[in-house]
């Protein structure tokens, strides 16, 4: 299987002559298929030189290669383009496997400066090869362990070639500075339908209505008509207020911004035809900016590393009812902006639509369970002593 064969073509007059010619020189032949003015012969390495040796006016060709010696033959043919080959595994191997960033999530900068300080220990930052999941877990437990008193939590996720870094801050408790003596009172207008008090005096009760700076928790803590002491009220009312919103709506609608999800990637380039490496969170719309390449002279590829941006893209046309509902949806955006998460919507009603060429303005009356709480400072200088 692994002999070297070679496959010659003769050409010539009185091909049978040179047939005697190559027995008396005792070349031996594996096969012979002859006419009469050629023949297709094969032979093994030795005899294949011994056969070149011969001084005639016959043509000779190599037509085929048959065993260990065809596949040198192809293996020093296109050496170049295996070569080429070879080399993009590499660097797609190395790229597949290079971090390209680094980031720290978290608000205080003190926190991040440490994580940053505690990675580079373990090699973890930019331009450095990507580590195993199992010594990944082992670095977060040293991390963690080393920085007993200052991190709570800490999470290493590889993203393509990027490392997101999520972590939590221990807070050690320390006893808060005493608040100044101050009444509750409400933030706005509205109807009372919780209050929770931990401190002062319940003045209000539930649906009771109440203006802006009404007291609602005193601090003031009475027996009678007499104070008998001053403290900081403390607690949460929540009320039902009132909101009236208008929105804008177009019955043709049109809009392309990019929401600030982003990727690093790497692509490769075949043919015109590009073919990102990983699609963790595939976008339908994409801004893809090139950060670098590698391009090869000789084959039609290019390796490139590149910021994957989501680009959204809104391009839709509603009838006067769509529009509408759309208005509405957008009005409700618009004040759940303003509401913490223990605050909702109670109540809507549509108050007024009105359609101006394209578009159409409807106006929306809510009502909310909303925080009303505000502070109120007791001045100490007018209690009477």
């Amino acid at each position: 299987m692994f002999n070297s064969i070679y496959e010659l073509k003769i050409e010539g007059r009185d091909i049978k002559r040179f047939l005697k010619t190559l027995k008396r020189r005792k070349i031996e032949i594996l096969n012979i298929v002859y006419s009469d003015e050629s023949m297709l012969i094969k032979v093994d390495k030795n005899n294949y030189k011994k056969l070149l040796e011969i001084k005639t006016t016959y043509n000779i060709t190599l037509t085929k290669l048959y065993g260990m010696i065809k596949y040198k033959y192809l293996l020093k043919k296109y050496s170049i383009f295996i070569t080429n080959i070879i080399i993009g595994f590499i660097v797609l191997f190395i790229c597949s496997n290079l971090i390209l960033n680094v980031e720290v999530v978290h608000r205080k900068k003190e926190v991040r400066s440490l994580i940053y300080k505690e990675l580079k220990r373990y090699k973890i930052e930019k331009y450095n090869f990507a580590i195993p999941f199992s010594k990944q877990e082992a670095i977060v437990k040293n991390i963690l362990d080393n920085n007993k008193d200052k991190l709570e939590w800490l999470e290493i996720e590889r993203v393509g070639t990027k490392y997101i870094v999520r972590v939590e801050e221990r807070i050690i408790n320390k006893l808060e500075e005493e608040a100044k003596p101050r009444h509750i009172v409400a933030k706005k207008d509205g109807i009372i339908m919780h209050i929770d008090s931990s401190r002062g005096e319940i003045v209000k009760s539930i649906n009771d209505y109440v203006k802006k700076g009404d007291i609602i928790i005193s601090g003031n803590i009475s027996k009678g008509d007499e104070v008998k002491n001053i403290v900081p009220a403390t607690g949460n009312v929540y009320a039902e207020v009132w909101y009236e919103v208008t929105a804008t709506m177009p019955l043709v609608y049109k809009e392309e911004f990019i929401t600030g999800k982003s990727k690093k990637n790497i692509a490769i380039t075949l043919f015109n035809k590009r073919y990102p490496l990983f699609d963790f969170f595939p976008y339908k719309h994409q801004r893809i900016l090139e950060l670098a390449s590698i391009k090869s002279n000789l084959l039609p590829i290019k390796i490139s590393f590149d910021n994957v941006s989501e680009l959204r893209v809104i391009d839709e046309v509603y009838t006067y009812e769509e529009a509408i509902d759309k208005a509405l949806d957008l009005a409700k955006e618009k004040l759940m902006v303003k509401l913490d998460k223990n605050e909702k919507i109670l109540f809507e009603k549509k108050l007024k639509t009105v359609q101006n060429n394209s578009t159409i303005e409807l106006t929306v009356f809510f009502k909310v369970y909303e925080n009303i709480t505000a502070y109120q400072e007791i001045n100490m200088d007018n209690i009477e002593g």
